[in-house]
């Protein structure tokens, strides 16, 4: 006889959990400019999530197919950057890099090098994704015990309405305290 247990578990501390990037030093110039262009990382973070549905529809997002996550290409000029991230943002980035199956900071700096490229790229067939807002992404994976593999499902749920703690450049929206 089969039998399935489930538990449903709400995280929501620690509210703004440190955590560490780890960025090429080839990247960090543009990283710069996004930062101050964004006023904070995590407005850049932000934006960036927000851009990862229309990157998942290009085909621009790694699917790695493999149990344990892709880290990043070792590289002595990596740099450190510190921030403190709201907890909503690193679940939506964990969720993220876990579906495409590479590590957080990996996710990280692969939606940095997207964003570069749009920079350089003629903007072409934008349209009505340029005003979604990412309103959540669901995450699912599971092992069957029977054949041994894994398998991961993302979903990407969006809205045209920023969501009610968005971070804007001039400032987060009424009722959220400041990064």
């Amino acid at each position: 006889m089969e039998k399935e247990l489930q538990w449903d578990s709400n995280a929501i501390k620690p509210s703004r959990p440190a955590c560490t990037f780890l960025v090429p030093q080839d990247l960090e110039p543009f990283l710069r400019r996004q930062r101050d262009r964004h006023r904070w990382v995590i407005a850049y973070l932000q934006f960036l999530l927000g851009k990862a549905a229309l990157y998942r529809a290009q085909g621009r997002l790694p699917n790695v197919q493999r149990v344990t996550r892709k880290y990043q290409a070792d590289d002595p000029t990596i740099q450190r950057w510190h921030v403190r991230v709201p907890g909503e943002l690193w679940t939506e980035l964990r969720c993220l890099a876990a579906g495409c199956g590479v590590t957080m900071c990996n996710m990280f700096v692969i939606l940095v090098r997207l964003d570069q490229q749009d920079e350089v790229r003629p903007k072409t067939n934008v349209g009505a994704w340029s005003s979604l807002y990412g309103k959540s992404i669901d995450f699912f994976e599971k092992v069957s015990l029977e054949d041994g593999i894994t398998r991961r499902r993302t979903f990407f749920r969006v809205s045209s309405d920023p969501p009610r703690t968005a971070i804007r450049a001039d400032g987060p929206l009424k009722g959220r305290s400041g990064p």
